[in-house]
């Protein structure tokens, strides 16, 4: 399944905040937490249709995590920025356990059930108009890495980042290779290269009658996520891919 977790839309391009009425998975992470409501996400993107999100995964303890994005808390250090906070379930563990963490997301429900929920530092903004302190720790969480929406906007977000982090500091992210969605029942591997890098998908979300518009968003193989690193000054370090090509990296400045 291929879920994105946060809606920054654009990058060059400063992003409105995302209103109630246009904000489906908002509006569930509110519907759930206020009424238990337990309706599904409904997820479609140019290469799936028909999946659904279930609100719960959005709001699970720290018990329920799997191992990979436990191995990205464990090593958070320092001062913490989490991009793309959503419900605020990696910022309430990290602030629980005594962590300064500043949680950052654009949905307006969003943000307000992280208050809501006890978080003491959460701003309701895109990460481009987000003026920063500097960080020792960002955090993209599942797959939040993505908003930067295609491998151009990837090159260009990882120099844009480095003003938000100290010298020590370090970017953990999660992200899937999904060429695996693309072979055939006979093992080929079904992908035009003379096209767009395969992952970069649009997305469109449904919450009952809410409705998002479709919205760009990137899944990078390791090794491609590497080349680009590198080049825009990075050290990398693959921390930890699991069987369906699901990895979590490490990025520290040379």
């Amino acid at each position: 399944m291929l879920f994105p977790c946060v809606w920054s839309k654009s990058f060059l391009i400063l992003a409105p905040m995302i209103k109630k009425e246009q904000d489906p998975m908002g509006q569930a992470m509110y519907h759930y937490f206020h009424y238990k409501d337990t309706t599904s996400i409904k997820v479609n993107t140019n290469i799936t249709e028909g999946e659904e999100l279930p609100v719960s995964h959005l709001f699970r303890k720290y018990s329920e995590m799997p191992f990979l994005e436990k191995e990205a808390l464990r090593l958070v250090k320092g001062k913490v920025l989490d991009v793309g906070a959503g419900s605020g379930t990696h910022s309430l563990y990290l602030q629980d356990n005594g962590f300064d963490v500043t949680s950052l997301d654009v949905s307006e429900l969003s943000c307000v059930l992280m208050k809501e929920q006890g978080l003491k530092n959460v701003i309701c903004k895109d990460i481009w108009t987000f003026e920063a302190e500097v960080y020792d720790t960002i955090m993209f969480m599942m797959n939040g890495i993505g908003l930067v929406k295609n491998l151009e906007g990837l090159q260009i977000f990882l120099e844009y980042i480095k003003n938000f982090l100290s010298p020590t500091g370090q970017i953990l992210l999660d992200s899937s290779d999904i060429k695996y969605m693309f072979y055939d029942d006979d093992g080929g591997l079904c992908i035009d290269m003379n096209s767009a890098y395969y992952g970069e998908l649009e997305y469109q979300l449904t919450y009952k009658h809410y409705n998002a518009a479709p919205f760009p968003w990137l899944f990078v193989d390791f090794d491609r996520l590497s080349n680009i690193a590198i080049k825009s000054g990075w050290n990398i370090e693959l921390i930890y891919e699991d069987d369906h090509f699901h990895y979590l990296a490490k990025l520290i400045l040379k």
